[in-house]
């Protein structure tokens, strides 16, 4: 069995009585003592030998095959500090492994070491277990039946790890990666995998050893979706998926239909990991945070850094709205400090989005922070949860992140942990594990068009050409509910819905309620106070054939906010393309107001209208074809209002305004801000 990892050895009980809250700063851990042990000062074992290497000064130790018997051992003796690291400088111009035995305990792998060369160094940094006070032995050999790489020099420091607990915060969600493969309950091993024909090369590649994620890029790796993302060979991991999530060219065709995966999702709270990114120009690492795209405006991106292989010394920070039209866009920012290697070293990053902290229309505020310094902050308006993304990234054709140059692989993204906490708000205490129950689990509502179905998409992955997958949920249902526990604090937490039947869609069609129960997979069952939540979905009394996105806001009536705009694609426009809305009761309509901006060239041009006969149950058309009256004088961003007068009056419990014709000047796109009936 393992020992305990050096990263769990100082915890703090969960149930410490909790009486102030400390910002993210003072929870910084300095790094002290460090010391360097030249490799041929150790003591050697069998056939291990001393080289010197040519163009350099100094030795280096190399291993022979013949495992343990063939070993270095080296001592070191830390004064003081609680958790270290261990940087190992090393040549080898294959890959090769390394095993290591820290105080006579079991021994440890480490995979994969390739300098690029016998006279080419490089370095592998991994946290150890140390005993301060005392002499630690170290001991190294290759793996039996392996020649290991040869060793240079080995540096210890006290690391900069903080601790796993924080007063004032509980921890909801982490990963010290102590296990041999990623955690299934944890993590979702893959990247945005619906766009990829080849579902494998959107799997990460990985080792998990010595208590690290070492997210890796191979030569033999092969890019993720050529058809869409090009060059581009990714390895990363992430905490949801789903189909169409992140379309980042807008014009991406889903090609792997998945099944929805969530294992967490959060708003509001504090992030730290402690990670060491990847030197190289055309790569890069991310961690980054997305919304998860229940509906289409919740997916603005928080880049926590986008770490560049071209600089070792920079930490930029990025933000894209997307389609969320109140999200963060552009003003990124970069920290940089010269005396500090982001490709070589760990260092802890953290973000902390707090609840309430901004101004005006952008209530709430998004800081970030390197090894305790607060390197900038933003304030936003992002009212829906967020995923995490972990990714490295080669771009093999060059690009942004810099001309593509080959490097000795594996291309290496380590993660030393990941840690998600949520502050316990005011007039509550924090509880002890065991204590814990939920309060309240939030029931969920959805306004759907009477003649919405679940999305259905198209394979093209091989063996699988053509056939279809079919969503189980109504579009715009959410994944996610909110949890309230007995210490005060609101957690995000994935729900699996009852899948949609042929008979709710019948009762939908027909105006009736359909009511389904959820679960959450990623609750314990045994905690106290868990429901199940409940989903009602109501028909909404607008329909059309076109596009249903925000059709409800053609009648908020609002005539004035060009958010409340609704939009269809008309290539080509539909002959039977319609828009509906049903009253509940029997009204009379003897004219129509249209709102638009840029009407002449974006706008409905010419419609008929029907009337719904309750006696006939059908739709009797009224038999004119009317223009509406844009006029230059609305060619502009707030648009014009204008009137159209019926011929005859009409009278029905619902209309259905039936498109002829449109203005589809930009991108043979249809926009409309608002239409009402007038009696």
């Amino acid at each position: 069995m393992r020992t305990m990892s050096v990263k769990n050895l100082f915890k703090i009980s969960a149930g410490l009585c909790l009486f102030m809250v400390l910002l993210p700063a003072a929870w910084a851990h300095g790094a002290d003592w460090s010391q360097k042990v030249e490799a041929e000062s150790g003591t050697k074992t069998g056939t291990v030998r001393e080289e010197f290497v040519a163009g350099n000064s100094g030795k280096t130790v190399s291993f022979i095959d013949r495992g343990e018997a063939n070993s270095l051992t080296i001592r070191v003796t830390p004064p003081s500090g609680t958790t270290f690291d261990m940087s190992i400088r090393y040549r080898s111009g294959e890959l090769r492994n390394l095993k290591f035995s820290v105080n006579q305990q079991a021994p440890e792998q480490i995979s994969k070491l390739n300098s690029g060369g016998w006279s080419t160094f490089a370095n592998e940094n991994l946290p150890v277990k140390l005993i301060a006070g005392q002499e630690n032995t170290i001991k190294f050999f290759a793996p039996d039946g392996e020649n290991g790489p040869g060793l240079d020099y080995i540096v210890f420091r006290e690391s900069n790890q903080n601790p796993i607990e924080k007063p004032g915060y509980r921890l909801i969600f982490h990963d010290e990666f102590d296990g041999n493969s990623l955690d299934k309950q944890k993590w979702v091993d893959k990247y945005l995998s619906s766009w990829t024909k080849t579902p494998e090369r959107a799997q990460p590649t990985y080792a998990m050893e010595n208590g690290l994620m070492k997210l890796q890029i191979m030569g033999e790796t092969q890019p993720w979706a050529s058809e869409f993302d090009g060059q581009t060979v990714v390895s990363g991991f992430t905490t949801g998926n789903r189909n169409a999530l992140h379309n980042w060219n807008g014009t991406n065709v889903v090609r792997n239909p998945v099944e929805t995966e969530l294992t967490h999702i959060n708003k509001y709270g504090y992030y730290e990991i402690r990670a060491m990114g990847q030197p190289g120009s055309s790569r890069h690492v991310a961690w980054w945070l997305l919304g998860f795209e229940d509906v289409a405006k919740e997916s603005a991106e928080i880049d926590v850094f986008e770490i560049l292989g071209l600089n070792a010394h920079q930490v930029p920070v990025a933000f894209h709205r997307w389609n969320d039209p109140d999200g963060p866009e552009g003003n990124g920012f970069t920290y940089t400090n010269n005396s500090k290697d982001f490709h070589n070293e760990f260092h802890t990053f953290g973000f902390n989005w707090i609840e309430g902290g901004g101004s005006g229309n952008q209530p709430d505020k998004m800081e970030f922070y390197v090894d305790g310094i607060k390197t900038g902050e933003r304030n936003v308006n992002i009212n829906y949860p967020l995923i995490q993304l972990f990714s490295l990234y080669e771009k093999r054709a060059g690009g942004w992140t810099g001309p593509w140059v080959s490097k000795p692989y594996p291309n290496t993204f380590r993660l030393d942990y990941v840690r998600v906490y949520k502050p316990i708000p005011q007039g509550y205490q924090a509880v002890a594990p065991e204590q814990l129950a939920i309060t309240n689990v939030q029931d969920a509502t959805l306004s759907v068009s009477p003649s919405a179905k679940p999305k259905t998409y198209t394979f093209s992955v091989a063996g699988s050409v053509g056939q279809t997958y079919t969503e189980p949920n109504m579009p715009g249902t959410k994944s996610y509910t909110n949890v309230t526990y007995n210490d005060g604090i609101v957690t995000q937490e994935f729900v699996r819905w009852e899948p949609i039947t042929s008979l709710d869609l019948e009762k939908l069609a027909r105006g009736e309620t359909v009511t389904k129960r959820g679960t959450l997979p990623n609750v314990s069952p045994s905690m106290p106070g868990l429901t199940s939540p409940t989903l009602t979905i109501k028909p909404a009394p607008w329909d059309t054939n076109l596009n249903p996105e925000n059709l409800g806001l053609l009648f908020d009536h609002d005539t004035v906010s060009t958010s409340s705009a609704w939009t269809a694609i008309m290539n080509p426009l539909p002959a039977d393309a319609y828009i509906s809305y049903r009253f509940g009761e029997p009204k009379r309509v003897s004219s129509i107001s249209f709102s638009g901006n840029y009407g002449n060239g974006q706008g409905i041009r010419t419609f008929t209208l029907s009337a719904w006969d309750e006696s006939t149950q059908s739709w009797i058309d009224q038999g004119v074809e009317y223009t509406i009256p844009w006029t230059s004088a609305g060619d502009h961003e707030a648009g014009e209002t204008v009137m159209v007068n019926l011929q005859q009056p009409l009278t029905g419990s619902a209309i259905k305004i039936n498109i002829k014709s449109a203005n589809t000047a930009w991108g043979n796109k249809v926009v409309m801000r608002e239409i009402a009936f007038n009696e």
